[in-house]
């Protein structure tokens, strides 16, 4: 297991989503248990951000920074409003490109810096220490149609995000 950590790049050598339940569609995005505390301690490096799903980007600075498997884990792709666990450290690595307000969606998320990201994720991290995201899916058996909350490490359980 160890020698598999060491190939893993970015988020991938961290973080993980743990699935619960048959279908695979309710799991956790969590750190890995094998995740060095010195990276556990970090609580400027990892947010839970939300965007579209149209995207696949957040904006900082007026550029794009593309979401990918090496700078973040995310939630499904069955809804408009996505929710990841970003590493910021191997998003500021990340090629940025120009952005244009026309491409803004409903969803769009847009900071002002780096350091507005990280001022985010220390109090997120402030709450409960490294975020993670718990996501719950629920078939309405009268309507036939799927749902998904999401459970933020930092939230409160009377309080999750909706996304329908």
């Amino acid at each position: 297991m160890q020698n598999q950590t060491k190939t893993l790049q970015g988020i991938q050598r961290y973080y993980q989503r743990t699935i619960q339940g048959e279908h695979g569609n309710n799991y956790y995005i969590e750190p890995k248990e094998t995740c060095p505390l010195y990276v556990l301690n970090s609580d400027d490096r990892f947010v839970v951000i939300a965007f579209d799903k149209d995207d696949n980007y957040i904006v900082v600075n007026n550029k794009r920074y593309y979401l990918n498997k090496y700078n973040s884990i995310k939630c499904t792709d069955k809804i408009k409003q996505r929710v990841a666990v970003i590493d910021l450290d191997e998003l500021q690595k990340s090629k940025g490109y120009p952005y244009s307000s026309n491409f803004k969606h409903k969803y769009t998320s847009e900071f002002r810096s780096f350091d507005e990201l990280k001022h985010l994720a220390m109090v997120q991290y402030e709450r409960n220490g490294v975020p993670f995201v718990k996501q719950i899916t629920q078939y309405d058996k009268n309507t036939g149609k799927i749902s998904y909350i999401y459970e933020p490490s930092f939230g409160n359980v009377t309080d999750p995000i909706v996304a329908a």
